[in-house]
């Protein structure tokens, strides 16, 4: 059976630096971020200095590091920074490259958007950023109408057969805990509810198809081991419907963690692998690693090798650790 290593990672702000203000061209931010074509994307690398962070090398560097056939990535703010994060960066790293860059436009207010690097060309590439309440069958609440869009930024969903298997990946960005993980986890309930809604009606018999998702769905399930019930993704995960590959690892429950958040020294997963049912009974103790060397130094908890350069807050690879996932298919 053919095996695939997939790799997700919230890339922290994978955004343009670039001096618009010495180009005489109008509304060039707003003109980059329509290109959606990849040919015209890299003539436009190969025009502009578009990233110049220190940070975008560890970042690289990082992601190198897990030697992923797919990536899924996230807060990537358009197609133009994703080619030129892989041209100028990421190919210093991994020589091989990748040869299909995606991303579609989604609905977030700061422009990161969910994203994928493949060696595989998938087969259909579905953005759901325009999907609305009404359209997902999720209810809206008392401060809703039913045209409101239901994902923050996108669910993107990715068709791909590899070596004659099927598989559907679900690339995804839940809303952030950011205020209050209570005030906001009904959002999260509403995105995860709407992702199953758009796997139950791909599939006709959901639990035996190969499908995922996966991304920084910005909640946890646990916490060192211990059961938490207080998460917005029970849609997903309860009665079965999906299962979480990290929680059912080899990996010890004091560090299935990808997240370290300094307000109140939590600990956890927010980035995460969901596996139909077919694929976590093929996969009963998925080979999983967590890639650690570019968290910066205050992330007390992870005493090993860490990348030269990394510094207590900043620079950095990024707030976020790449979670990789070996999968048989």
């Amino acid at each position: 059976m053919p095996k695939i290593q997939l790799t997700s990672f919230n890339c922290e702000n994978l955004m343009m630096r670039f001096a618009f203000g010495d180009v005489s061209i109008p509304n060039l931010r707003d003109k980059l971020t329509r290109v959606t074509d990849a040919e015209a994307a890299q003539l436009v690398d190969e025009a502009f200095n578009v990233l110049s962070e220190d940070d975008r090398t560890l970042t690289a560097q990082a992601l190198a590091a897990s030697k992923a056939d797919i990536c899924l990535l996230q807060e990537v703010e358009n197609l133009v920074t994703l080619t030129a994060f892989h041209n100028r960066y990421l190919r210093r790293w991994s020589r091989a490259g990748y040869a299909h860059r995606i991303l579609k436009e989604g609905n977030d207010t700061r422009g990161i958007d969910v994203a994928a690097l493949s060696r595989f060309q998938p087969e259909r590439v579905i953005s759901h950023s325009g999907l609305t309440l009404e359209k997902a069958g999720v209810e809206p609440s008392a401060d809703q109408s039913r045209f409101d869009l239901v994902f923050r930024r996108d669910c993107l969903q990715l068709d791909y057969r590899i070596e004659g298997k099927p598989l559907t990946i679900f690339v995804c960005h839940f809303k952030s805990m950011h205020g209050s993980r209570w005030e906001t986890r009904a959002v999260r309930e509403q995105e995860s509810l709407a992702v199953r809604r758009l796997i139950e009606r791909s599939f006709p018999e959901p639990s035996s198809a190969n499908w995922i998702v996966c991304g920084d769905l910005n909640d946890f399930l646990e916490r060192d081991g211990i059961p938490d019930y207080g998460h917005g993704l029970g849609a997903l995960v309860e009665d079965g419907f999906a299962v979480d590959a990290l929680i059912r690892s080899d990996h010890e429950k004091t560090d299935r963690w990808t997240h370290f958040y300094s307000g109140d020294g939590t600990y956890a997963a927010l980035d995460h692998f969901l596996l139909s049912p077919a694929l976590a009974e093929r996969n009963p103790c998925p080979q999983m690693s967590i890639t650690r060397c570019g968290l910066p130094w205050r992330v007390e908890r992870y005493t090993g090798f860490r990348l030269p350069g990394i510094a207590w807050s900043r620079p950095k690879a990024s707030d976020h650790c790449p979670l990789s996932l070996e999968l048989v298919l």
